[in-house]
């Protein structure tokens, strides 16, 4: 359910003061749970066996009757947010309790996915409201592996409205998972309805096309697009990836090379506006023009992307480094020297690629917008502010 997000969250917040919430979170628990387990998405069957009964007066909120509700389902805008705030309130208690794997949470995402394709019980807008950063963030990334599983045909028991939900959800979270996880689907899906619902499109972002009908413009440095994860171990290990850095880096401080960069947003098409500089002149200017038609998918980095990954790899590097140095003071090789040199390298390469990719950027509020064309390479600009990639990009989806 997409439904205006202030009703859900006043739902969710009136039943928090609710004298009788315990009572109706186990009756919620059972209805939800039978509809799951059948996959049914009526409300007869629990009318008929569930007798729990509370006093009509004790069961009313400001949003409508719960026990109604739960007996015959929402009939207004008013209380489908109810339905969806106790079904939020009951997968808080459910998780309240501990004791949860990998097994449980991939069960409780395909509950979740299943009833908000198919019932008026969408807890998925509050489950940040209800669970809290860690909790919502493991339960994100079970629906994510839902998606990715329904995208490569994995998974019979959901179907591609369970994925599409799954998308719109992950998109409008305001989790910081969430928001990885959004970037990594969209690398890894083939789906093209499913990659189009992870741009979210809302009111209040920032328009493609400002008001006074000017294109809206996004400036900040060209970059290479990023490498993939096997690519960039490939490039650290062979010490690639601490040369191009090493080169960069180089011609920055004694050069001052910089290629800034304008991404220009209109109805028609993108344009990438780009230069090169250096000591203070303008060597070559290039603009690039992608079609709307033309452009496949349009991204932005998270924050800090692939942290976890970075320091793997750079724990991996130092951690051999160490180990190899300890084990020739005891067993002189003929030339242990370059070994260990060359560890160096891979360490300073990955550090250098965590730095400029991930930490400064991250650290300044700015991100990386690839725009990935129908035919040719992708184009990638970095060092753009995070807020006003958000408001372009959905700004793109919603056009």
């Amino acid at each position: 359910m997409r439904g205006d997000s202030d009703a859900l969250l006043r739902a969710f917040e009136a039943l928090g003061q609710h004298g009788h919430l315990e009572d109706l979170v186990a009756r919620t628990q059972r209805i939800t749970r039978g509809m799951a387990s059948e996959r049914r998405a009526s409300f007869e069957s629990d009318a008929a066996t569930d007798r729990t009964e509370l006093d009509p007066n004790a069961a009313k909120t400001p949003f409508g009757n719960a026990s109604d509700v739960l007996q015959r389902g929402p009939e207004n805008d008013d209380e489908r947010a109810l339905a969806c705030a106790l079904f939020a309130h009951a997968i808080a208690e459910e998780l309240q309790g501990g004791g949860r794997d990998v097994e449980s949470d991939n069960r409780l995402a395909d509950d979740i996915l299943w009833l908000a394709t198919n019932t008026p019980f969408d807890a998925t807008p509050l489950l940040d409201r209800a669970l809290g950063e860690e909790v919502a963030g493991t339960i994100w990334t079970a629906i994510a592996d839902r998606v990715r599983r329904v995208d490569a045909y994995r998974l019979p028991e959901l179907g591609r409205g369970e994925a599409l939900v799954g998308c719109v959800a992950l998109a409008f979270s305001k989790s910081e998972t969430a928001a990885r996880l959004v970037v990594s689907l969209g690398q890894e899906l083939h789906d093209p309805a499913l990659l189009r619902m992870l741009s979210p499109a809302s009111s209040d972002t920032v328009p493609m096309v400002p008001t006074d009908g000017t294109p809206a413009r996004l400036r900040g440095e060209l970059v290479p697009a990023p490498h993939g994860l096997v690519a960039t171990t490939a490039l650290a290990l062979s010490g690639i990836l601490f040369l191009i850095h090493g080169t960069r880096l180089l011609a920055r401080l004694a050069l001052a090379y910089r290629c800034p960069a304008e991404i220009v947003l209109s109805p028609e098409s993108v344009r990438v506006d780009s230069r090169v500089e250096m000591l203070g002149r303008t060597l070559r200017e290039k603009s690039t023009i992608i079609g709307r038609e033309g452009l496949v998918r349009a991204v932005r980095d998270v924050r800090y992307p692939r942290v976890g990954f970075y320091a793997g790899l750079l724990a991996l590097a130092l951690g051999t480094y160490i180990g190899v140095s300890t084990m020739i003071d005891g067993v002189r090789a003929a030339s242990p020297s370059l070994f260990l040199v060359g560890l160096v390298i891979i360490a300073a390469g990955v550090g250098l690629d965590l730095l400029f990719s991930s930490l400064v950027p991250g650290s300044q509020g700015r991100c990386r917008v690839v725009l990935i064309p129908r035919r040719g390479p992708a184009v990638c600009v970095g060092s753009v502010d995070i807020a006003t990639a958000d408001g372009a990009l959905s700004a793109i989806a919603k056009s």
